[in-house]
C-alpha cells in the first residue's frame, strides 16, 4: 500500500505533523513525498531555514522516501536548466553537509501526455541524468502528465511511476474514464506499481463512500492521494479536511 504525497505546504512548525502522524500509525503504508521548496530545488541557493529543520525529520520514518519536484513545462524548459535542477537536488546533502537532506529521485511535473519523439528524447535525457546520479538515493523517476497515456505511443519506458490521472473526483467517476483507469495496468501489461492517481475536489461524502473510493483506487494503481480542495492551483498546498479519514481508510482496506 503506497501513497504519493505532494508536500507543497510551507513547513511552518507543526504544518507537516499530519504526515508524521500518518506514517507513524500506518507503518505498513509506504509514503513517497514530493518536496517543492522553490517551485523546484532553489537553484543557486538553499531551501529556507524551516525546510532545513523539517526535511531531516522525514528520515525518522522508514516508510517515508522523498522526491524533488522539477517542472518540465511540457518539455519547453531548456534541457540544461532541467538538468541543473536535478543536479541541485543531488547536491543538497553535500552542500548542506547533512545526508538526511538527500532525496530519492525526481518528480517531473508537467510532462506531456501525447507522444512526440522529440519530447521522448528530452525526457530520456532527464531520465538518464537521474539514473546516473549516485546522490539521488533510489534514483526514482516519476512523470506527471495527469492523463491516461496512449497504449502504444507513450513515455512509460522512461519512468518508474506515471501519474495517469490528476483530476476531480466527479470526472474520475465517469463510467468510460473509470473503466479505462481500472483496466489500464492490464492493458499495458505493467504492474499497478507503475501508476499513480491523484484526485482532488472530493466533496463531503459519507465514510462508506470514501472507503469504497479508496478500495477502487487500490484496484486501479499502487500509488494514490486525494484532496478535498477544489480551488485551482491549491489542490496540494494543504492537508485537506479529508486527509485523516483517507489515511484511516487507506490503512485498513
Amino acid at each position: 500500500m503506497s501513497v504519493l504525497l505532494p508536500l507543497y505546504m510551507y513547513p511552518w512548525p507543526g504544518t507537516w505533523d499530519p504526515l508524521y502522524w500518518a506514517a507513524n500509525v500506518n507503518p505498513q503504508v509506504q509514503f513517497t513525498v514530493i518536496l517543492n521548496p522553490c517551485s523546484g530545488p532553489c537553484v543557486n541557493s538553499t531551501p529556507e531555514a524551516p525546510y532545513l529543520i523539517e526535511m531531516p525529520r522525514l528520515r525518522e520514518w522508514p516508510n517515508i522516501r522523498t522526491l524533488g519536484y522539477v517542472a518540465t513545462n511540457y518539455t519547453n524548459k531548456p534541457i540544461d536548466d532541467l538538468i541543473n535542477e536535478i543536479h541541485t537536488y543531488a547536491n543538497w546533502s553535500s552542500i548542506l553537509n547533512d545526508t538526511r537532506m538527500a532525496v530519492d529521485g525526481i518528480f517531473f511535473d508537467e510532462t506531456p501526455g501525447a507522444y512526440d519523439w522529440q519530447k521522448h528524447a528530452y525526457l530520456t535525457q532527464a531520465h538518464d541524468e537521474v539514473k546516473r546520479s549516485e546522490m539521488l538515493g533510489q534514483r526514482i523517476v516519476v512523470h506527471n502528465p495527469g492523463v491516461l497515456p496512449d497504449i502504444t505511443w507513450n513515455y512509460l519506458d522512461i519512468t518508474d511511476i506515471t501519474v495517469i490521472w490528476e483530476e476531480t473526483f466527479t470526472n474520475w467517476l465517469d463510467r468510460t474514464k473509470f473503466n479505462r483507469l481500472k483496466n489500464f495496468h492490464n492493458t499495458t501489461n505493467l504492474p499497478k506499481s507503475a501508476f499513480a492517481i491523484m484526485l482532488h475536489s472530493i466533496p463531503d461524502i459519507p465514510d462508506e463512500l470514501l472507503e469504497w473510493t479508496v478500495a477502487q483506487l487500490k484496484e486501479m494503481v499502487e500509488w494514490n492521494f486525494i484532496s478535498s480542495v477544489s480551488q485551482a492551483g491549491e489542490y496540494w498546498h494543504s492537508f485537506s479536511s479529508v486527509f485523516g479519514k483517507f489515511m484511516e481508510a487507506y490503512g485498513k482496506t
